[in-house]
């Protein structure tokens, strides 16, 4: 399997964000990553590190696009899901997890944006797109390990464009602004942590998708800008990183076990039809 390789916009502005975004949205759209012909576009929204820029981010886009295409239909959302998905969730099989609970809302047709904040995390370093849109998940799949989680939203859901919000220094709100854009979102994540001076083959969310698939070579458009406060450090990823061994083998013992019963209950039909098929050769 050969290299993929996607690009990913950065912008640094200093200024009202106005600005700076609308000039984000014109130099997306001349890529031609925000041209989606489908008629309804969602802009789900990360709250675990909402901020002011990235609720700021989400309605300027939502604005951009009516303004290109007034017949679209826009929504904003959370990325969490509501007590009507909960309702409504199908269970599938998983390529890691044995089983996995998604909204309903996944099997629907639209352009789907993700515009996230970016945090540190103490089991993944840090928080930004992958997170994002595994948050439904998380809600539906409570007793599944996060980095599980991550790769199989990924899989089934991806966005058809990231957009990464956050200042170049986390504890100061007034420094530069920056953008991390792309359709792919390994990219933005791989982006990320290069920006915080990791590297991206250490992120425990990334180890993971390394295992199923060939992580995408990134390509920067403008020079990458140094992000400083958003990486949580390496020890306490390791210490909940073996807590996920321990709950990942749990979770698959679980697993095995339910489907061991209900083959165990198939196995007397089957007895059943093997010994009716005997006795019709035998007459």
């Amino acid at each position: 399997m050969s290299e993929r390789s996607h690009s990913v916009l950065v912008h640094r502005y200093r200024g009202p964000h106005a600005a700076g975004l609308e000039a984000l949205w014109e130099d997306t759209r001349r890529r031609s990553w925000i041209a989606p012909r489908a008629p309804h576009v969602v802009i789900q929204v990360d709250p675990h590190h909402r901020s002011p820029l990235v609720s700021e981010t989400a309605r300027s886009l939502a604005a951009f696009l009516g303004r290109q295409d007034p017949s679209v239909r826009i929504e904003i959302v959370d990325t969490g899901a509501t007590d009507a998905d909960a309702e409504s969730a199908v269970t599938v099989a998983g390529t890691v997890a044995h089983s996995l609970r998604l909204p309903a809302s996944w099997f629907d047709s639209y352009f789907l944006v993700t515009v996230t904040g970016v945090g540190p995390d103490a089991v993944t370093r840090f928080s930004a797109a992958l997170d994002a849109q595994a948050a439904p998940l998380r809600a539906l799949n409570p007793a599944t390990p996060s980095a599980t989680l991550a790769y199989e939203a990924h899989r089934l859901f991806a966005s058809d464009l990231v957009v990464a919000c956050a200042t170049c220094r986390r504890d100061d709100a007034s420094s530069d602004a920056c953008w991390f854009v792309s359709p792919s979102d390994v990219a933005v994540e791989m982006a990320l942590a290069r920006a915080s001076g990791c590297d991206p083959a250490a992120m425990p969310q990334l180890t993971m998708l390394a295992r199923h698939e060939i992580l995408p070579a990134v390509g920067l458009e403008q020079a990458i800008p140094m992000l400083s406060g958003y990486v949580a450090p390496a020890w306490q990823a390791k210490v909940h990183a073996a807590r996920n061994r321990i709950a990942t083998t749990r979770h698959a013992i679980v697993q095995d076990v339910v489907a061991v019963r209900r083959n165990l209950r198939r196995i007397p039909p089957a007895i059943r039809r093997r010994l009716a098929a005997r006795k019709r050769g035998a007459g």
